[in-house]
C-alpha cells in the first residue's frame, strides 16, 4: 500500500519550522512556506511564527516512518477529503485526518491511502474498509 499525504506544521517563532519537518526530505515537496502562515492572531510568541506544508507520495515504511517522527495520530473524524492530493491531479481525493498534540506545534496531515488492488471502481463501502483498517492501525 502507498500513501497520498498533505502535511501540514505551524509553529512560534521562536521555535525552528525544520524540527516539525518530515523524515527523508528528499521524499517531499514543499508547497507553502511563512508567506502562507495564518497564526498571526495568537498572540506572544506565535506572532510572526513559521508555516510549511509538504506534499509526498509514500510507501509503507515511509508512511510508518513519517508518522513515527512527527507524532500524528489518526483522527476518528469525517473530512471533505483533500484536493490536489499527490497522485490524484488537481482533483478530489478522500482523505483521513491526523495531527498532533505536540504543544509546540500545530501539525496536521491528510492522508489518502492508496491500495495495490486494481478495481474498476471504489465505492463507498470499500472507502470505509480502508478508513477503518489505517484508524485501527494509526489511531
Amino acid at each position: 500500500m502507498q500513501f497520498s499525504v498533505i502535511y501540514s506544521a505551524d509553529c512560534p517563532s521562536d521555535e525552528d519550522i525544520n524540527s516539525f519537518a518530515p523524515p527523508d526530505l528528499d521524499l517531499w515537496d514543499e508547497t507553502e512556506d511563512d508567506d502562507q502562515y495564518e497564526y498571526d492572531y495568537l498572540e506572544g510568541c506565535w506572532e510572526n511564527g513559521h508555516h510549511r506544508k509538504w506534499c509526498a507520495i509514500l510507501t509503507r515504511e515511509q508512511f510508518d516512518e513519517f508518522i513515527e517522527h512527527t507524532g500524528l495520530f489518526a483522527e476518528d473524524v469525517e473530512t471533505m477529503g483533500s484536493l490536489g492530493a499527490p497522485g490524484f491531479g488537481i482533483g478530489w481525493a478522500p482523505a483521513i485526518s491526523f495531527r498532533s498534540d505536540d504543544p509546540c506545534a500545530i501539525q496536521s496531515a491528510y492522508v489518502t491511502p492508496l491500495p495495490e488492488v486494481c478495481r474498476e471502481s471504489c465505492e463507498e463501502d470499500d472507502w470505509n474498509r480502508v478508513r477503518s483498517a489505517v484508524l485501527s492501525v494509526y489511531g
